[in-house]
């Protein structure tokens, strides 16, 4: 039982370093700024309750899809980085519009989804990691299961993290959300770039950058 321990605390303080509520309350404030006070409530609660089911999935099945589809996890970390790189060129340079024609509760969960979910939450990054800590290859069930624990007691901090952001919010007006969506896109192009190169070094078998 005490192993059980570590090993959840082991994984969580991971998943922490990972997804740190700070930088990621930062992210969420950037993307939902211009949205009502209630549509940012329920932001703050969809987008970690779906990024713990795209985590839980790659947790208990994502080595053995990979594994099925003949995808290295280097692949998948480069696929990743692009994608990432992408989604951040329309933090740095436009946002997105709302759908004509789309209903706002539609609207509302697409968001919470895409951006938000991920690559916000559960990006390649993310992903990786709890493949990676629920240990698939050995079949341990043990190991996926302290990790779905992990993810789901750091949605919960995250939830409460975004909950807390309105605060934040109204601090810092319109103008500062749209200079942090813009820093934060920055940033996330920088750990996109990082995401591929490492896997290139890895490929070609180079030093770690």
């Amino acid at each position: 039982m005490l192993e059980d321990y570590d090993l959840f605390i082991t994984q969580f303080v991971t998943l922490y370093a990972l997804l740190e509520p700070i930088g990621h309350l930062s992210l969420f404030l950037a993307l939902t700024g211009e949205h009502s006070k209630a549509d940012r409530l329920r932001l703050a609660i969809l987008s970690p309750l779906f990024a713990f089911a795209v985590l839980s999935f790659f947790a208990l099945a994502g080595q053995t899809l990979l594994n099925a589809m003949n995808v290295s996890i280097l692949s998948f970390q480069i696929a990743g980085g692009i994608i990432l790189f992408s989604f951040s060129l329309s933090m740095i340079f436009g946002e997105a519009k709302k759908p004509s024609g789309v209903p706002e509760e539609k609207n509302l969960i697409s968001q919470a989804i895409y951006p938000l979910a991920t690559p916000t939450i559960a990006g390649p990054g993310a992903i990786l990691s709890v493949v990676l800590l629920a240990d698939n290859n050995r079949g341990s069930l043990i190991a996926q299961s302290m990790t779905v624990l992990a993810v789901a007691s750091m949605m919960l901090l995250l939830m409460g993290a975004f909950l807390a952001g309105d605060i934040i919010t109204r601090l810092i007006g319109s103008g500062g959300t749209n200079l942090v969506r813009r820093v934060m896109g920055i940033l996330i192009a920088a750990l996109s770039v990082d995401l591929v190169l490492s896997a290139l070094a890895k490929w070609l078998h180079l030093p770690p950058i």
